[in-house]
């Protein structure tokens, strides 16, 4: 077999490195100049997306060979309304780093290669790629590579404000605001990735073109209140902003012999955003096909599930008003809602589901 990997992300390494493990090699296509996207920032790796997998750092390491150094571990989050706060604490997942930052996941994955060839600064295309290799993995990161050759099925557009920000931070301690006056039918968090430093962002869906326009009012308006909140001044250190972020999954996780990992697959969840525990399964799970040892839509087919699960979630955010996200934030002053929400070993989107369902009209 010859194997190509277009995408040295998340997916496309845990796919070489799964390869390798089994006695397979394959040459790995990145368009830039590095592993890794063009600026830093710091994501959330939570059980909340991808029960029963309790701890997803472990459950790499002891069943894949694949080893994953978060930044901290992340032992109580808050959750801020307009005119509510509470939180919820217990093993609430890790903080890792992505893109420039010289311990993102990417950088991790990809010194674990031993045989496999990155070619950085590869501006290949899938077609010359096809009529070359054996089996191409497709893990770009960008739908619009899909597109290309089937369909997408696109839940949301997305537009990110964000910035690594500067201040005194709880390294374990994660933020969350949820305020459609700042964030439309979206969330806002902060990260912490040493005691002075973190990553601030707004995520919203781009339904109304006034929201994209609004952009920077938002962003201005969520730093102040972010800095109340936090009862400090944060720092804008290093900012960012991105646009039209596709948030989906494919129809077909395999097509012949081309393979689709990662956000090509649909890796993201629509709930939170985060994508590093579904991106990193498809490419293991793409790598144990092509090597005989599953069935790739086979595999798929829990991811596919929490997909759905939490794009219930994620309408069920977007439908509540400012006032309705009061109440739920009030309801984790409950401990009963608070322990099923942080249970272990469960589907912590069932929980939520639960939580949101005396909110949310089914009419």
């Amino acid at each position: 077999m010859k194997i190509a990997i277009i995408g040295a992300g998340l997916a496309g390494l845990s796919c070489a490195l799964t390869l390798e493990k089994h006695g397979h090699t394959a040459d790995i296509f990145e368009q830039r100049k590095e592993v890794g996207f063009g600026y830093t920032i710091a994501e959330l790796m939570t059980p909340i997306l991808h029960a029963p997998i309790d701890d997803a750092v472990q459950y790499f390491s002891e069943k894949h060979d694949i080893h994953l150094k978060p930044t901290y571990n992340v032992q109580k989050i808050y959750v801020h309304s307009e005119n509510e706060s509470a939180y919820v604490e217990g093993n609430i997942g890790f903080i890792n780093m992505r893109g420039r930052h010289e311990e993102a996941y990417e950088k991790q994955l990809a010194e674990q290669l031993v045989h496999s060839k990155i070619h950085t600064d590869s501006h290949v295309t899938y077609d010359d790629i096809a009529k070359e290799y054996t089996h191409v993995v497709l893990a770009t990161g960008d739908p619009q590579d899909t597109q290309q050759i089937q369909p997408y099925e696109i839940a949301l557009k997305s537009c990110f404000a964000g910035a690594i920000v500067q201040g005194d931070f709880v390294r374990n301690e994660v933020h969350t605001w949820f305020n459609n006056h700042f964030a439309p039918k979206g969330m806002g968090y902060l990260l912490p990735h040493s005691k002075t430093e973190a990553t601030l962002v707004i995520v919203y869906p781009q339904y109304e073109q006034e929201w994209v326009e609004d952009r920077s009012e938002f962003w201005e308006t969520f730093v102040s209140q972010a800095s109340r909140t936090l009862n400090q001044e944060i720092t804008i250190k290093e900012e960012f902003t991105i646009t039209d972020y596709m948030v989906g999954r494919c129809k077909y996780p395999r097509i012949g012999n081309t393979f689709f990992a990662g956000n090509c697959f649909g890796g993201i969840t629509p709930f939170l955003g985060f994508g590093q525990t579904g991106s990193i399964l498809s490419g293991i799970y793409a790598a144990q096909d092509i090597c005989g040892l599953g069935d790739y839509e086979t595999l798929c087919k829990p991811l596919y599930k929490d997909y759905d699960d939490s794009l219930v979630l994620r309408r069920a955010i977007e439908s509540l008003s400012n006032h309705q996200l009061d109440l739920v934030t009030k309801s984790l002053h409950n401990s009963m809602v608070k322990k099923v929400v942080t249970q272990p070993n469960m589907s912590v989107l069932k929980g939520l589901s639960h939580l949101l369902k005396p909110f949310v009209s089914t009419k």
